[in-house]
C-alpha cells in the first residue's frame, strides 16, 4: 500500500515558500545603509527555509511533493551557501539527501551510491516536466559546490549528463580545453514560470555565475601552470560575464600578470589600469602595478604606487560598500575565494610597504625621502619586546637589525651622522647579549643549508650567532664611518677596531678531516658568510684612511695590505695602498705594484655595482679613491723616469 502523501499541506507549504522568497526579493539588500531590520532578513529567511524543509522532509518522499520539496531545498541551500554558514561537506550531503528523496519516490535503492551515481540514476528515471526546473536548479548548486572545490571534471560530467537527457548521442566537445564553458553555454535551464514555486535566485542567474566562475578558475589554473596564452583566453572570457566590481578587478589583474609573463608589459599596464578603474580598493592590483613599474624601470611611477598602497593599507577601512549586501545570494566571489588564489595575491602589511618605499627611495638616490620612511618604520617597532622582537622579521622584510642598518646608511647619506650612530647603537645594544666569545662554524655539517634543522637546533643557533656577529660588526663599521665624517678620527678608529675584533670571533672548521680552505668557505659556509670579507675590507680601508688623516702612514699601510687579502681585485684598496706606498717614499714597491695593476680590468670597475647588502653601499661608494688621476700621473712619470735611467 502506498504511503499517504502530504495532501492539503502542500498548498500551505507552497504559500510559505513563496512568501519567504518574495520577502527576500523585495528587501533593499543592495543599499549600503539598509535598515537594521533588513540586514537581518537573510539569516531570518535562512532559518525559516530550514524549518520549512524539515516539515516537508518529515514525511515520506512522494512524486507530487517533489517539485516543491526540491524548490525549498534549493532556497535553503542558496542561503546557506550565500551566508557561508555550513561546510562544503555538509552542503553536498544535503544535496545527496535531496537526490535520495527523488530516488526514494521512484522506489530506486540509493545505498552506496556516490553523488555522481545519484545524479545518473535520477536522470535515468525520466524527469516529469514539473520537476525539471527544481532539479536543474539543484544541479546548478551541485555544480557550484564542485566548482568551488576545484572538481572541474566532475562538473563537466554532470552537465554532459544534463545535455544528454535532451540531446541523446555522443558526448560534446571531447578533448576541448573549454569543454566546461561550452557545456554551460549550451545548458538552458527550464523556465519555471508563475506556476512553479518561487525561487530566491533562479537557475538562469546561477548559470551566469557558473559560467563566469568556471572561466575565472580555469584561467587562474592555467596561469599558475605557466600556460599564459590559455590563461589569458579564459580570463578574457570571464571578463565578459556578469560579476561584481571586485571580481572584475581580480580578472583584469590576472590578465595583467599573464601579459607580463608573455612579454607584453604595455598590455599589462592597461589591464592593471582597468582593474584599478573598476575597483581602486582592490589592493593586489595596486601591488602588481608596483611590481610592473619596477620591472619596466619606471621608478617614479613605482614609488607613487607604493605611496598609494601604503595610504590604503594604513586606512581604517578597505571594505567597499557594495560588499556589505550583495544583490544576489550567490555570486562569482563565493566560488573563486580559494586558498590558492588567496596565496597568489598575498597580503601586504603597512610595514612591508613602508620598507619597500624606504629601500626603493634609497636605491633611487632619494636619500632624504628614504631616511624619513625608515624613521617612520623604526617608530613602528619601538614598542616591540626586545631583544626577541628586535631580531624578528615579517614576510618579505629583512631581519629588523638589517632595517636599522639600512636606516643608518640613509641618515648618514644626508649628513645626519649622530642619528645614524644612534640607529646603529640600537643594533649593538640588542645583539650584544647574543654574540658569543668564539664561533666555530663546521663546514662539514649542514649549517650552511637554508633550513638546517628545527628552531633551536645546534645548526640554527650557530647560524643565528653568525648573523648577530655580522650585524654588530656592521653597526660598528657604520658608526666608525659616521665619526670619521664628524672629524673624530680616534673615535672612528676605535669603533672600526671593534668591528674587526668581532669578525675575528668567527672560525671556519671542517670536521670532515681536511683543513678548511677559502674555497671551502665559499662553497659550504652559510650565505651570511659571503658578507664577511666585504665588511672586513671596508673596516680596514676606512681605518687605514683615518690613520692617514692622523699621519700614521705605516699603520695605514698595514691595513690596506691586509684588506687586499680579502678582496685582491678591489680598485679602491689597491689605489689606497699605492697612495700610501708613495707617501712613505717606497717608490719601487709602488711602481712594481702599479705595473701589475694598471692593466687590470678591475681598475675601472664600479665596486658599488657588485652584490652587497644595501647598508654597505654608501660605505663602498665613499671609499672610492678620490685622487686616481694625480696618483696615476705621478706613478707613470716615475715609471718613465726609471725606464730612461735604465
Amino acid at each position: 500500500m502506498a504511503a499517504a502523501g502530504p495532501g492539503p499541506c502542500l498548498s500551505l507549504w507552497r504559500e510559505e515558500n513563496d512568501g519567504l522568497a518574495e520577502r527576500w526579493l523585495r528587501s533593499p539588500r543592495g543599499a549600503a545603509k539598509a535598515p537594521a531590520a533588513e540586514l537581518q532578513a537573510a539569516p531570518q529567511c535562512q532559518r525559516a527555509f530550514r524549518e520549512l524543509l524539515q516539515k516537508i522532509q518529515g514525511l515520506p518522499a512522494v512524486l507530487p511533493a517533489l517539485p516543491l520539496e526540491l524548490s525549498i531545498l534549493c532556497n535553503s541551500l542558496l542561503f546557506d551557501i550565500g551566508l557561508c554558514s555550513d561546510s562544503s561537506e555538509k552542503l553536498l550531503a544535503r544535496i545527496d539527501d535531496g537526490l535520495g528523496r527523488v530516488l526514494e519516490a521512484h522506489s530506486v535503492p540509493e545505498q552506496g551510491l556516490s553523488s555522481e551515481d545519484r545524479w545518473q540514476k535520477v536522470l535515468q528515471q525520466g524527469i516529469p516536466e514539473e520537476l525539471q526546473g527544481p532539479l536543474h536548479q539543484l544541479a546548478a548548486l551541485q555544480g557550484l559546490l564542485w566548482l568551488a572545490a576545484g572538481r572541474l571534471e566532475v562538473v563537466e560530467g554532470l552537465f554532459q549528463q544534463l545535455h544528454s537527457v535532451k540531446n541523446p548521442g555522443p558526448p560534446l566537445y571531447i578533448g576541448s580545453k573549454n569543454k566546461l564553458l561550452s557545456l554551460l553555454q549550451e545548458w538552458h535551464p527550464p523556465d519555471v514560470g508563475e506556476s512553479g514555486p518561487l525561487s530566491v535566485q533562479s537557475a538562469r542567474r546561477l548559470k551566469d555565475v557558473l559560467w563566469t566562475s568556471a572561466a575565472f578558475l580555469q584561467g587562474f589554473q592555467e596561469l599558475v601552470s605557466g600556460n599564459h596564452p590559455e590563461a589569458l583566453a579564459f580570463l578574457q572570457a570571464a571578463a565578459t560575464g556578469l560579476c561584481r566590481k571586485r571580481v572584475l578587478a581580480q580578472i583584469f589583474t590576472l590578465m595583467g600578470c599573464c601579459n607580463l609573463k608573455m612579454g607584453k608589459p604595455q598590455a599589462a599596464v592597461q589591464c592593471l589600469k582597468r582593474a584599478l578603474q573598476v575597483d581602486f580598493s582592490f589592493l593586489p592590483a595596486l601591488y602588481q602595478a608596483v611590481l610592473l613599474y619596477r620591472h619596466l624601470g619606471l621608478t617614479e611611477a613605482e614609488l607613487e604606487a607604493l605611496a598609494l598602497l601604503y595610504q590604503a593599507l594604513d586606512g581604517s577601512t578597505q571594505t567597499a560598500a557594495e560588499s556589505l549586501n550583495p544583490p544576489y545570494l550567490i555570486g562569482v566571489e563565493h566560488l573563486i575565494c580559494t586558498s590558492e588564489l588567496h596565496a597568489f595575491w598575498g597580503q601586504n602589511s603597512p610595514t612591508e610597504v613602508k620598507y619597500q618605499l624606504a629601500q626603493r627611495c634609497l636605491q633611487a638616490g632619494r636619500a632624504r625621502e628614504a631616511a624619513e620612511h625608515y624613521l617612520d618604520l623604526l617608530a613602528l617597532w619601538q614598542d616591540e619586546p626586545l631583544p626577541q622582537g628586535f631580531l624578528c622579521g615579517e614576510r618579505a622584510l629583512p631581519r629588523v637589525p638589517e632595517v636599522f642598518l639600512e636606516a643608518a646608511s640613509a641618515l648618514e647619506e644626508i649628513a645626519r651622522h649622530r642619528d645614524a650612530i644612534a640607529a646603529c647603537e640600537q643594533v649593538v645594544t640588542h645583539t650584544s647579549e647574543l654574540v658569543p666569545k668564539k664561533l666555530h662554524i663546521d663546514l662539514g655539517s649542514s649549517a650552511h643549508e637554508d633550513s638546517p634543522g628545527p628552531p633551536g637546533s645546534p645548526a640554527q643557533r650557530e647560524r643565528e650567532s653568525l648573523r648577530c656577529i655580522l650585524w654588530r660588526a656592521a653597526a660598528y663599521l657604520l658608526q666608525g664611518c659616521a665619526w670619521a665624517r664628524l672629524g673624530e678620527a680616534k673615535e672612528a678608529i676605535s669603533l672600526l677596531t671593534r668591528c674587526l675584533h668581532d669578525l675575528l670571533k668567527i672560525h671556519f672548521v671542517n670536521t670532515a678531516g681536511s683543513s678548511s680552505t677559502e674555497e671551502d668557505v665559499a662553497r659550504f659556509a652559510p650565505a651570511e658568510a659571503e658578507v664577511l670579507p666585504q665588511v672586513r675590507q671596508l673596516a680596514l680601508m676606512v681605518r687605514g684612511a683615518e690613520f692617514l688623516e692622523l699621519g700614521r702612514d705605516k699603520e695605514a699601510l698595514m691595513d690596506f695590505q691586509h684588506s687586499l687579502h680579502f678582496r685582491p681585485d678591489s680598485p679602491a684598496a689597491n689605489l689606497y695602498l699605492l697612495h700610501t706606498l708613495w707617501r712613505l717614499d717606497r717608490r719601487q714597491e709602488a711602481l712594481a705594484r702599479w705595473q701589475k695593476f694598471r692593466t687590470s680590468p678591475f681598475l675601472t670597475e664600479e665596486e658599488a655595482k657588485r652584490p652587497c647588502p644595501q647598508y654597505l653601499r654608501l660605505c663602498i661608494k665613499r671609499m672610492k679613491f678620490p685622487h686616481v688621476e694625480s696618483l696615476a700621473k705621478n706613478l707613470e712619470a716615475c715609471l718613465e723616469e726609471s725606464k730612461q735611467a735604465s
